[in-house]
């Protein structure tokens, strides 16, 4: 069997796959003795493939020698180390997280931020005392990134805190991701934070107002419903697809509103139109709360025949809901011409 010093010596071989080999034998070794000569060999080593081999063999080491040298690339000048450093630590999770606490309290900022990155992938209640101090960091770029982990993992615990931080004269980007991690937490309470943030949202800029209305989507009720409603004549067409959105994932938290005429009008208007099909459908889809209503009934039935083919989904979905007296066999008759197959399915009673 060859020696820790064999394969060392062949990491300084001419031959690319001699080096590869050599640095993946010294990590099935699994020798501490065997981090410094692979660091080494990483400062110097040109080919992707053979520090690739040097990555993967820290990875499948134990012990602390390779956290800790994993910890030390992270300064690398080379972004692709720092990268494939931060990929090796996700690697080691629990046992890397005494070191990453030591580098977010003694690194720069870059440090911090490339901590967080980390831990992106390593979902661990562990980190809790990381993301403490990332929360008050004076680095808003470790706070965001630190507020952005915590909704990707839904980080209920930290709910307060994240509302806090979201406040009118915030940076920019910190309150975006704010309004998106608690709509990835999904505490209807938060909704009032968002709302204290942004009380207006006909005013609210398009940047912001895309998240106020995912948070809505996902958060808001009756309430909520009107006010969103309104934005379809006040804003761009462009943000139709996220108002019309927002209307749809209130709605079965809306149950029966009042009829809204102009509303309705718009929606109509949308549905006969030029918008994008998507658009189109959502109208639709938003126009089946008052299906019930005799002329919106005559509407969505008209639909059926529409040449878009997402109108005639929409109109199927939406009176398969209404269930109105002969719905059943006005789409059975529709279906004898819907060549569409998933149209076609949506007709099926």
């Amino acid at each position: 069997m060859s020696t820790l010093k064999e394969y060392v010596e062949k990491l300084d071989c001419a031959d690319e796959a001699e080096r590869t080999y050599a640095a993946e034998d010294i990590g099935y070794l699994n020798s501490p003795d065997g981090v410094p000569p692979l660091l080494e060999r990483l400062g110097k080593e040109p080919s992707p493939t053979v520090r690739d081999a040097i990555f993967q063999a820290l990875i499948r080491m134990d012990g602390e020698a390779p956290i800790r040298a994993a910890i030390r690339l992270l300064e690398s000048d080379d972004p692709q180390i720092r990268n494939q450093a931060v990929d090796a630590l996700r690697h080691k999770g629990d046992p890397s997280l005494p070191f990453l606490n030591a580098v977010m309290r003694d690194g720069d900022k870059d440090l911090r931020k490339l901590v967080l990155d980390v831990l992106s992938a390593v979902h661990t209640g562990g980190a809790d005392g990381i993301y403490e101090a990332a929360l008050i960091d004076p680095d808003p770029n470790v706070v965001i990134t630190a507020v952005e982990n915590l909704g990707k993992m839904r980080a209920a615990a930290f709910r307060s805190r994240i509302e806090d931080l979201l406040q009118a004269g915030a940076h920019p980007m910190l309150v975006a991701a704010c309004v998106e991690a608690l709509v990835g937490i999904g505490n209807a309470s938060s909704l009032v934070a968002i709302r204290r943030c942004f009380p207006d949202l006909a005013t609210v800029p398009d940047f912001f107002l895309a998240s106020c209305l995912k948070a809505i989507a996902a958060l808001g009720s009756s309430g909520e419903f009107s006010e969103v409603a309104s934005l379809l004549t006040v804003r761009g067409t462009h943000l139709r697809p996220a108002i019309l959105g927002a209307l749809i994932a209130i709605r079965p938290r809306c149950p029966s509103p009042a009829p809204i005429e102009n509303l309705i009008s718009t929606l109509r208007a949308v549905v006969e139109g030029e918008d994008p099909p998507l658009c189109r459908y959502q109208a639709v889809r938003v126009l089946g709360l008052w299906a019930t209503r005799g002329d919106i009934y005559a509407f969505l039935a008209s639909c059926l025949c529409d040449t878009e083919r997402l109108v005639r989904l929409g109109a199927a979905e939406t009176l398969r809901m209404a269930e109105r007296p002969g719905w059943g066999a006005l789409l059975s008759t529709r279906a004898l011409a819907e060549s569409d197959e998933e149209v076609l399915q949506a007709l099926s009673c």
